[in-house]
Parts: structure tokens; C-alpha cells; sequence
């Protein structure tokens, strides 16, 4: 897969980070991510996983499926972190948690349970429908949400 735009220029490949260079991409232990990463301020507690949406304010809360306004998700955050502050943020890539037990090749959607991912796609009328990535393995995720979202009548 060639990257455009972030070229490691020893060897002309494209990369995300040194992880995907090296062919490593599935991260080899718990609570870690590879990818595209980021610093980014939140605006309220968050965990390792929490699906995040931008609000108005510029930060990252977490993003719920049950209201338009709290999404759609477009980071996880890879960090435990309190209101204010800076968390690492995924924006697309792998990621791995030994607490998940997710099905192979399940899609992953956005939950309604705030800053959740789920397997099932929400059905309440008013629901955001926002597809999030790909179950890897029971532990491993694909992230890569799209920014799509669709509104359950």
C-alpha cells in the first residue's frame, strides 16, 4: 500500500509510521495503535478506544450514534485522558485491545453508547449509522471511518 504524501526517503516507500515500514502493522501488544496519529485536546474524559467526534470548540468529545450533533467519529483515542487535555488520537490504522472481543470481519460502527463501537449497526429512529472499520481479529481493529452517516427513520 503506497501512502501519498509521507515518504520514507531512505527507501522511497510510502509509510504511516515505523510500524507499517517495517511490515508491522497489526500492533504486537495490548492497548496500542499504528497509523496516522495525532495530539489533539478532548473535552471530556476519555479511554484507549473511545470513538471521539470535533465539537464546535475545536476538542474531542465522544461521539454517540443517538444525535447527529454528537458526530460523526473520526478518531479513537489511544490514551487515558482527563477534560482539557492532550490525548493521542488515531485517525486511521490499526489498533489492538485484549479486552475486545469483536467477530473477524465484522464491520465496526458507531455506537449508542458514547464513545463506543459496536458490531451492530443502531436502529432507533434518529440513530446516526456511521461505519467505523473492520474487525481484524477478536482484539485487532481496521480503523478508518468514513465521515458518512446515515439517519435511522
Amino acid at each position: 500500500m503506497s501512502i501519498i504524501g509521507l515518504v520514507d526517503t531512505a527507501t522511497g516507500e510510502g509509510i504511516v509510521d515505523a510500524d507499517a515500514r517495517y511490515g508491522n502493522v497489526l500492533p504486537a501488544t495490548d492497548v496500542t495503535a499504528s497509523g496516522m496519529k495525532s495530539s489533539e485536546v478532548v473535552g471530556e474524559a476519555v479511554a484507549f478506544g473511545n470513538l471521539l467526534y470535533m465539537k464546535s470548540d475545536g476538542k474531542w468529545w465522544l461521539a454517540d450514534a443517538d444525535a447527529a450533533a454528537t458526530m460523526p467519529g473520526a478518531r479513537m483515542a489511544l490514551a487515558t485522558a482527563s477534560a482539557d487535555a492532550s490525548c493521542a488520537m488515531l485517525a486511521i490504522g490499526w489498533a489492538r485491545n485484549d479486552d475486545w472481543a469483536w467477530t473477524v470481519g465484522s464491520l465496526l460502527y458507531a455506537s449508542t453508547t458514547p464513545g463506543a463501537m459496536t458490531e451492530t449497526a443502531p436502529s432507533g429512529t434518529g440513530d446516526q449509522v456511521q461505519v467505523l472499520g473492520l474487525a481484524y481479529g477478536a482484539d485487532n481493529v481496521w480503523f478508518a471511518p468514513s465521515l458518512v452517516t446515515a439517519e435511522v427513520s
